[in-house]
């Protein structure tokens, strides 16, 4: 498997979990699903915006 897919996948697993504990901690009140959902959410953004290593030919 390429290494861009593994990636998008992360990141795309990353942001539905910080979307479903969002969705969960808000109506209930719950202080740990929303630091979960902001871990997961950046976790999103580092996969996003981090820093990409170029593999050299030759």
């Amino acid at each position: 498997m390429a290494d861009w897919i593994k990636r998008f996948v992360l990141m795309v697993v990353c942001l539905l979990a910080a979307i479903g504990c969002y969705t969960f901690g808000i109506p209930k009140g719950g202080i740990a699903f929303l630091l979960l959902g902001l871990v997961f959410e950046g976790l999103f953004w580092f996969g996003l915006l981090g820093n990409r290593k170029h593999k050299k030919t030759g």
